[in-house]
């Protein structure tokens, strides 16, 4: 019955990776905060659909599509959690079905959703689960990768260049897997003037598109700025040592845990430099494993180049591994059941996960009403706060549920002043105006009506000027809400 599978109309198959994305990301949908990057994104990207400009009024270190997208989202259908959730599962559903698409033609049916299933359940890791920027810059990478490795006489080298600008002004480390695909196509020789032209011409057109965004706005210098030099100041600032970077991967192979996601890859990454070993020659025959293996070592560059180890960076290598383990399968293929084998495991490890997601799909409305940040908020409401009356030293997703604004240009609580970790970035901010430090200290003299806090409460705020100024009106999961004393 499994080895039917190569009868399926691919709708059914499109649909069997519809479900199981959702369903196991959905499973997660009962975490109201998992990553402030996320809370950070999502209230950006609020504040942008609703005439906000990026890099002047609000500012987070990444390039502005990501930005883009997601407000874009909000605009159509509403800035919240659940909406934020779900654009970014559509986006990991895009990248499985091209990856799919990419494992169809070059393997099998069988392979391809065998394949496509674990490349579910490495987005099942959870550093995937919240809306990240590596959803949506990976996408652009799987995308160009299956243009470049469709039986196509004719590339068409002004999309892959589109795609090229949409994947850097996601996220810039990208760059580094464009020039391992640029370098993929000079080793096959499909490269001349000509399509170095077209690639530029593509490159420079959403360039060009949203400079137009920026020069309405008068902030031209600020994308500019925060496209080209700031990652390179950024980058010198905090870069580990080689001892460091080897301590923290080392430190991110949780051994203890059943199915680690790291030592999957870990393993994977083993059986690559196996599989180079063996099988050189007849490398460059196999066009998708050259390609990934490529992709997977300038995307590695990257991480290394940037200096820190961030479990949701893994995310970029996911697509490129399942394109490995379906090689791996390929090469199995007179081993008799291996594949409908691999197919069945596949679907054992997204089970629970998509038991879970079901569950929480029946009980959304319970797992919504019971979001602790969210009843905090509506105690918040209660209170009539208004914009730039409460200060927000943590879990700053609270800004999105009672629709006030934080009241600084930079958005993520991690780059509150006495925060060393990024104090070296924040200096070098004064190229965008951006005086984080004055603005926030300012801010606390003129005292805030409320101050909101979990485990940071006295990071940046004294004990005796909370003692002098604010009493605590509420303390519930050690959320505390504090408010001014009037006289």
């Amino acid at each position: 019955m499994i080895r039917n599978l190569s009868n399926i109309n691919n709708i059914w198959i499109y649909f069997i990776i519809s479900i199981s994305v959702f369903l196991t990301q959905f499973s997660y949908i009962e975490f109201e905060v998992i990553d402030w990057d996320e809370s950070t994104y999502l209230l950006i990207s609020k504040y942008l659909s609703e005439g906000s400009i990026l890099y002047v009024d609000y500012w987070e270190a990444k390039p502005p599509v990501f930005f883009i997208y997601i407000a874009l989202i909000f605009k159509l259908f509403g800035s919240t959690l659940l909406v934020g959730r779900l654009a970014g599962d559509f986006l990991i559903l895009l990248s499985t079905i091209f990856t799919y698409k990419i494992l169809e033609k070059n393997y099998s049916k069988l392979i391809g959703l065998s394949c496509s299933l674990f490349l579910i359940y490495l987005f099942s890791y959870e550093a995937s689960q919240p809306t990240m920027t590596e959803h949506l810059g990976i996408l652009f990478i799987v995308i160009g990768a299956y243009i470049v490795l469709r039986d196509k006489k004719e590339l068409n080298y002004f999309a892959l260049g589109v795609l090229f600008s949409l994947a850097f002004n996601t996220r810039n480390n990208l760059a580094f897997a464009c020039v391992g695909i640029f370098i993929f196509l000079i080793i096959e020789k499909k490269i001349n003037l000509e399509k170095i032209y077209k690639l530029t011409l593509g490159f420079i057109t959403p360039i060009f598109i949203i400079s137009i965004y920026f020069i309405i706005n008068d902030s031209l210098r600020n994308y500019i700025y925060m496209l080209w030099e700031f990652p390179l100041q950024s980058t010198d600032s905090y870069r580990m040592n080689f001892n460091e970077f080897a301590t923290a991967f080392l430190n991110k192979l949780n051994l203890d845990e059943t199915l680690s996601v790291e030592l999957i890859i870990f393993l994977a990454l083993s059986t690559v430099l196996i599989y180079l070993v063996k099988n050189y020659s007849q490398l460059k025959k196999s066009r998708e494993v050259f390609l990934s293996i490529i992709i997977l070592f300038f995307l590695t560059i990257s991480i290394i180049f940037g200096g820190r180890l961030f479990n949701h960076y893994l995310i970029q290598l996911f697509p490129f591994l399942a394109i490995l383990f379906a090689s791996g399968l390929h090469l199995l293929k007179n081993v008799n059941y291996a594949t409908p084998i691999a197919l069945v495991l596949t679907i054992l490890i997204n089970f629970n996960l998509i038991y879970m997601g079901l569950d929480s799909v029946i009980n959304y409305q319970d797992i919504n009403s019971n979001y602790k940040l969210k009843n905090v908020s509506n105690f918040i409401n209660a209170e009539g706060i208004k914009d730039r009356e409460i200060l927000v030293l943590e879990n700053h997703l609270i800004y999105l549920y009672n629709d006030s604004i934080v009241p600084f240009k930079v958005v993520h609580p991690s780059n509150l002043p006495n925060t060393e970790r990024f104090k070296d970035i924040l200096n070098s901010l004064t190229e965008l105006n951006v005086t984080f430090e004055d603005e926030f200290q300012t801010f606390v003299r003129n005292k805030p009506r409320y101050i909101f806090c979990e485990d940071y409460c006295y990071s940046h705020i004294s004990m005796d000027f909370y003692e002098e100024h604010y009493s605590l009106v509420f303390d519930e999961n050690n959320y505390k809400i504090f408010r001014l004393i009037t006289k």
